[in-house]
């Protein structure tokens, strides 16, 4: 089994639930993250607010699965609903690298939509990096295979979209907000109100779909010429 702690450790090393908790995370990795072997890699504690989002659920998972305890996937798998994208990110990745492709796939796109929809909640803009890097993290080998077969493809996302419509979203879609460049400066996290979420969430499967629905007719055009 292929393991990758090191992206998704950085992004939720700081999503501690505890304010005086060592874990700490880069804010800005794709700035920060290579900017000098020399230094020491920049300690973000959060605070106020931000001290008080909890994945540590999600963390814990993780840490589990990047040790070696394989069957912590399974446990995730009986209820996903609990864990942060990025968690659903790794599963996907761990079954692409154990010949279940079209079960990743799912699973990547249901990561993705996630990461999407949260990341729309939030009002630091620069939280949305972490989407664009998860997704290029994970779908080296996922989105390669996914383009390849178009109907598979729509078929697979439509899967998701209806999958994620019926479903309640248990964890606190505020990680986004670790990843954004307020955690370093600000006490408060800027993010819709909860009672907004089922909204934006919704608005985000009907921009998903109509992203797939684009992409795929740009693959298909030049079959059709």
């Amino acid at each position: 089994m292929k393991l990758y702690p090191l992206l998704l450790c950085g992004l939720l090393a700081a999503c501690s639930s505890q304010p005086s908790s060592e874990k700490t995370s880069k804010s800005e990795p794709n700035t920060k993250a290579n900017s000098s072997q020399n230094q020491p890699a920049q300690q973000i504690v959060p605070k106020g607010e931000f001290a008080q989002i909890d994945v540590k659920k999600s963390q814990q998972a993780m840490d589990a699965i990047t040790s070696g305890k394989g069957e912590t996937v399974n446990d995730i798998l009986k209820n996903p609903n609990a864990y942060v994208p990025p968690v659903l990110y790794l599963i996907s990745a761990i079954m692409f690298d154990n010949d279940y492709q079209d079960q990743a796939t799912f699973w990547f796109y249901a990561a993705q939509l996630r990461a999407r929809s949260d990341a729309n909640k939030s009002g630091d803009n620069t939280a949305h990096a972490a989407v664009s890097q998860l997704n290029q993290r994970f779908g080296v080998n996922i989105t390669p295979y996914s383009m390849s077969n178009p109907d598979r493809l729509k078929s697979i996302v439509s899967q998701v979209l209806e999958w994620d419509s019926e479903q309640t979203r248990n964890y606190d879609a505020r990680w986004i907000a670790l990843q954004g460049k307020d955690v370093t400066t600000e006490t408060k996290v800027n993010f819709a109100p909860k009672e907004k979420w089922e909204e934006i969430n919704a608005l985000t499967r009907s921009q998903f779909r109509q992203g797939l629905e684009q992409a795929l007719t740009k693959i298909q055009q030049p079959a059709a010429q």
